[in-house]
Parts: structure tokens; C-alpha cells; sequence
């Protein structure tokens, strides 16, 4: 009977150090563990990432090679001075090239969408363990998201503008047409790129807040903090109390 008792009373000691460990683990995150989960984030975006800005620009090769047969069957009229280079035949193709746009500009939001939900699944399980971090990371993830896709829909909406403005002439200028389709092809070639770079300087971020939170570690004073704090220490009581239950019990 004795020997049953020392058994079961080891057993809840071990159970009460381990609530005790989370419990401190979670108030107060070890920088070598918040270190750990960043880079682990960042090996795991980093594929996902890459898929983007690879989708990313094979829609823009495709977009840009399609504007340019359009393109190139303006200037063939226009050098031709046919009789069918005229206002309705410029309308037609502009027409085309605002469908494509249309077209290409629903692609592109389907691509930063699958990688977004993607993107989130791998965080997901550091928000359902209350990491700070993780929901920062989601946070600042969301924001270069939407820049990303508010940046792809005024790209198409600008040059759409400006077809419209060059139609409005007797005879659009290729010239100009020719300008607008380059500028507009530089900058979505540019897109991915430069949400990679985004990414890395989203990376560097967070550890900059890290190095911070090292410094803060022992004094953690913001309300924020102190909520956290008060949520789990409410959470570890009732762990607690169950296992005050589990003690009487077998006692």
C-alpha cells in the first residue's frame, strides 16, 4: 500500500513540474526558442515563396507575350496605312488587350491567394500555441499580402487607364502604347522579386524585435505582457485544480 502511495504521489509531482514548465515556458519564451521557431518559419516559407514569385512570372511572361502580338499587329496597320487601321479597329484591339489584362489580373489574384492560405497553414499551429510570434508573424505577413495584390490590381488599372486615354486620339501613337506595355511589363516582371526582398525584410525584422525581447526578457512590463500573463496564470489554475481533484482523489 505504501509502496502504491510513494508511486502515485511521484507521479503527481512529475505532473505538476511539467504544468510548472509550460506554464513558465509560455510567460516567458526562451530567446534560443523563439530563435528556433523563427528560423523554422523561415525555412518553411521560404519554398512557398519561391513557388510565388515563380507563378508570378510565368503569368507575366504569358500576359507580356500576348500585349506584344497586339501590339505588333498595331504597328503592322499602322506601317501598312490600311484602310482598316481605323478607330474601330484600334477599339477592337485595345478591347482585347483590357480582356487580357482582365484575364491575367484574376490569375494573379488566384496565385497570391493559394499562397497566402498555404502560407498560414504553416503558422497556424504557432498561433494555437498562443506565440507571440507567430501571430506577429501572421500579422505583418498579411499586410505584405495585400500590398502585394493592392500593388498587381493599380499596375493593370493604370495601364487600362492609359489605353483608354491613348484611344481617345484619331490614331493612337504606337510609340506610346509600345512605352506603357514596356513600363508595365518591367514592374510585374519586378513583383515577385521584390516580395521576396519584403519577405527577407520582414525576417530581419522580427529579429531585430528579438534581440529586443532578449534584452527585455527579465522585465517584461507592457500590458499587453501582463495580460498574457494573467490569461495563463487563470489557465494554469484550473490545470491546477484538476490536478488538486486527481490528488484527493487518490488520496
Amino acid at each position: 500500500m505504501q509502496q502504491k502511495l510513494n508511486l502515485e504521489s511521484e507521479r503527481l509531482r512529475a505532473r505538476l513540474r511539467q504544468e510548472l514548465a509550460e506554464l513558465q515556458e509560455r510567460l516567458s519564451p526562451s530567446p534560443a526558442h523563439l530563435s528556433s521557431t523563427l528560423a523554422s518559419m523561415r525555412e518553411r516559407l521560404a519554398p512557398l515563396t519561391q513557388q510565388l514569385q515563380s507563378s508570378l512570372s510565368s503569368n507575366t511572361q504569358d500576359l507580356c507575350g500576348q500585349l506584344s502580338l497586339y501590339l505588333q499587329g498595331l504597328e503592322t496597320a499602322e506601317a501598312a496605312r490600311a484602310s482598316e487601321a481605323s478607330q474601330a479597329f484600334y477599339q477592337e484591339v485595345f478591347s482585347w488587350m483590357s480582356q487580357t489584362l482582365d484575364h491575367s489580373s484574376s490569375k494573379v489574384a488566384d496565385i497570391i491567394t493559394d499562397f497566402q492560405t498555404k502560407a498560414v497553414g504553416v503558422l497556424e499551429h504557432l498561433k494555437e500555441e498562443k506565440s507571440d510570434l507567430g501571430q506577429e508573424m501572421s500579422s505583418r505577413l498579411g499586410q505584405e499580402v495585400s500590398s502585394l495584390r493592392r500593388e498587381a490590381q493599380s499596375r493593370v488599372g493604370t495601364l487600362k487607364t492609359e489605353l483608354a486615354a491613348l484611344l481617345e486620339t484619331a490614331i493612337p501613337h504606337m510609340s506610346e502604347v509600345a512605352a506603357s506595355l514596356e513600363l508595365f511589363c518591367q514592374n510585374a516582371a519586378l513583383q515577385g522579386q521584390v516580395f521576396q526582398a519584403r519577405m527577407e525584410r520582414l525576417f530581419l525584422g522580427l529579429e531585430e524585435d528579438l534581440e529586443v525581447h532578449r534584452a527585455s526578457s527579465l522585465s517584461p512590463s507592457s500590458s499587453s505582457s501582463l495580460q498574457q500573463g494573467s490569461f495563463l496564470q487563470e489557465d494554469f489554475s484550473v490545470k491546477l485544480s484538476a490536478l488538486i481533484q486527481d490528488i484527493l482523489h487518490s488520496v
